[in-house]
């Protein structure tokens, strides 16, 4: 019951932006989940925005735009911790993406590839967008950029 008391007085504190995008929030990342499962990553490039390769390239975005763009990464975050499914990074990244597009907040989505210690390939997808890192933390102290996507 502890648990479930911490999560909703961490709801209450977040902004009214917040609170509205988590049920959206919410189903997208299921959208997103099945996507990723169902579908060739080649599909759904199509819609992440222009390739840009390997570039490390982060739009600028403006004040409000970056306020847009924390309440949409709270949300998403919040929507991943509440999902029966696994609501991994990639299936954050395109369910933020959505939403980034929707309220016109310039972003990129990042993909990069790391090797353990153990000799394994780990992936992680990550947003940003200006300074802010809207899903999946701060990419690029840990992953090599191996794809960028951009809606600008």
């Amino acid at each position: 019951m502890n648990r479930i008391a911490r999560k909703i007085e961490s709801l209450r504190r977040q902004s009214g932006l917040t609170k509205l995008l988590l049920l959206p929030a919410w189903c997208l990342t299921a959208v997103a989940r099945a996507a990723v499962l169902l579908l060739p990553f080649k599909w759904l490039a199509r819609y992440l925005g222009s390739h840009l390769g390997t570039a490390a390239f982060i739009p600028l975005a403006t004040h409000p735009q970056r306020v847009r763009a924390l309440s949409i990464g709270r949300a998403v975050r919040m929507a991943a911790t509440l999902a029966p499914w696994q609501a991994n990074c990639q299936a954050q990244a395109i369910a933020a993406r959505i939403l980034l597009g929707l309220f016109g907040v310039p972003h990129a989505i990042f993909y990069g590839l790391a090797k353990d210690p153990m000799a394994q390939l780990k992936a992680h997808a990550w947003v940003a967008s200006g300074p802010i890192q809207v899903t999946g933390g701060y990419g690029f102290d840990e992953f090599t950029v191996v794809a960028v996507f951009s809606n600008t």
